[in-house]
């Protein structure tokens, strides 16, 4: 896979699958933008990645609708397109329903399920600017075959599956391809 000249943007880019990513599509030529919570972290994993190539950092939380909104315009503005959005970035607080605070259960459905719906929405203009592309969603196993004490989070994985298949259907005559990866 060559991706020289492209950009994506991996939300969860600092730890775990998200720089598992990123170190993937850097050694495919991407330009990559980092995106996590954890300057500190981001920073790391961007500094690994420099010697292949163009990395920058955007440290947010991603159930933030305005800094979803700005982290599209940093990566335009600094790479002049973007063409692929992995949404990584994930919550998971474990625990029987009645146990999980509210907050939590509203921050799983916040990070695993509304922010990619948003961040989805607002790629779509800048995908087809760059004349097509890929927006891949982590879920989870969880979201097909749900296990007691995750309820919230299988359903909020559940529904990033079920809003790829519909959303790449919507999509279907473009040239953005849709992928949910389990």
């Amino acid at each position: 896979m060559i991706l020289n000249d492209k950009t994506v943007i991996v939300t969860g880019g600092s730890a775990g699958v998200g720089a598992a990513a990123a170190r993937m599509f850097a050694e495919a030529g991407a330009n990559l933008m980092l995106v996590a919570r954890d300057k500190k972290k981001l920073e790391a994993i961007a500094e690994e990645l420099r010697d292949k190539t163009r990395v920058e950092i955007f440290a947010m939380d991603v159930s933030d609708p305005d800094a979803c909104v700005d982290l599209f315009k940093k990566a335009q503005f600094e790479f002049g397109r973007v063409d692929v959005l992995v949404n990584n970035a994930g919550f998971h607080k474990r625990g029987n329903v009645e146990d999980v605070s509210a907050a939590d259960l509203g921050k799983i459905i916040d990070v695993n399920f509304k922010a990619p719906v948003m961040l989805s929405r607002i790629a779509l203009p800048y995908l087809r600017d760059a004349g097509g592309g890929a927006i891949i969603n982590v879920g989870s196993l969880a979201g097909r075959a749900p296990i007691p004490g995750s309820a919230g989070y299988a359903a909020s994985k559940a529904g990033l599956r079920s809003f790829t298949y519909a959303l790449g259907f919507e999509l279907a005559d473009s040239n953005i391809k849709l992928a949910v990866v389990s």
